[in-house]
């Protein structure tokens, strides 16, 4: 990364960016909203989300809700298979391609192979002038700010907003009314939930994240975040995947999260936890209304729970990454982006 990058990462480091999340609701909310005021996809019957890294951790996290629109399937796909699969494909879907930098070669290859087939094509990027917004597909700015870093926060919650409200505008029941000051009352509260746990962690060695359906989508992206800021093996499954022999892999210096909600899915978490409390290993039940990990972190309704959710997971990652001598911000191994060859710059 050049000077000038590296100065920026400095001036505004993670925690900053977390912070800023419910400025970011606010304008993802009102640009959404006069986008899907005059958004007119054509003719389409299933719905294809494509997206890599956190964008496909969002597209999880909203997939249901798309699917509430019933507007035919809808399936979450990574770029390359999308693009691998069209030519057998027999239906005509609304592809929806996420790149919250834009950058993404495989995305921006999925885009142009999309609107190549003649289907309805939806890009959204946070970068007005990166190589996504050039695909010949519709654009969607995600008004989010610079956010220079790999591990990306306001991306996700940004990206999280905007298709929950996309999904609304295609059939999706009409959700309860949020605004930033609601999720700005949760940042440190989730902050101080993520800093009582940290020091339990200091041997930890590894970390699973599981949940179902949108909540997968919150533990691939809590998993992820852990990984890229504080170096730590992590693993994310659906709930049923942990259960059917995952729980094999805990020792007595792992963690296991469940994100679970209602009383089945907390019930089962729960009893998930006291089974494998017998063998000396630890399992937290996260729930929306505050009954488990954080304690008393009550948050908005869904989908909008969803922001909440995220928050300690956030937090845990940045203090995790600083109780090892980390910067969050350069992650280990700093950008491999470039190395791997998966962007078409050298931002992370």
């Amino acid at each position: 990364m050049v000077e000038g990058g590296i100065k920026r990462l400095i001036d505004m480091p993670i925690p900053t960016f977390i912070r800023e999340q419910p400025s970011v609701l606010d304008r993802c909310i009102a640009s959404t909203r006069t986008f899907t005021a005059t958004w007119s996809p054509g003719p389409f019957d299933s719905i294809a989300l494509v997206g890599s890294g956190s964008s496909f951790n969002a597209l999880q996290v909203a997939r249901p809700r798309f699917a509430a629109a019933r507007r035919g399937p809808v399936c979450v796909q990574e770029p390359e298979d999308f693009v691998a699969e069209l030519g057998d494909a027999t239906a005509r879907p609304l592809v929806v391609v996420l790149s919250q930098s834009g950058a993404s070669m495989t995305s921006i290859a999925a885009a142009k192979a999309a609107v190549e087939a003649g289907f309805a094509t939806l890009a959204i990027t946070a970068t007005p002038d990166a190589p996504l917004a050039r695909s010949g597909a519709q654009v969607l700015i995600m008004p989010v700010g610079d956010e220079p870093v790999g591990p990306k926060t306001k991306g996700f919650l940004g990206s999280m907003v905007m298709l929950f409200l996309l999904a609304e505008a295609l059939g999706a029941p009409a959700s309860a009314a949020i605004t930033g000051e609601m999720l700005a009352r949760l940042i440190e509260p989730a902050r101080e939930a993520a800093a009582t746990l940290v020091p339990t962690l200091e041997a930890v060695d590894q970390i699973v994240v599981a949940g179902r359906r949108s909540h997968y989508g919150l533990a691939l992206e809590a998993s992820l975040k852990i990984s890229e800021m504080a170096g730590l093996p992590t693993a994310a499954f659906p709930t049923e995947e942990l259960l059917h022999g995952r729980l094999h892999g805990l020792t007595s210096r792992s963690l296991a999260f469940i994100i679970a909600e209602g009383d089945g899915e907390q019930a089962e978490a729960e009893r998930a936890a006291t089974v494998m409390a017998t063998h000396g290993c630890r399992l937290l039940v996260v729930d929306s209304a505050g009954s488990h990990w954080p304690k008393d972190l009550a948050l908005p309704v869904a989908p909008w729970s969803a922001l909440g959710l995220i928050l300690p997971f956030q937090w845990l990652a940045v203090l995790l990454a600083q109780a090892r001598g980390l910067r969050p911000e350069a992650m280990r191994y700093g950008s491999l982006s470039a190395a791997l060859a998966i962007k078409t710059d050298n931002r992370p």
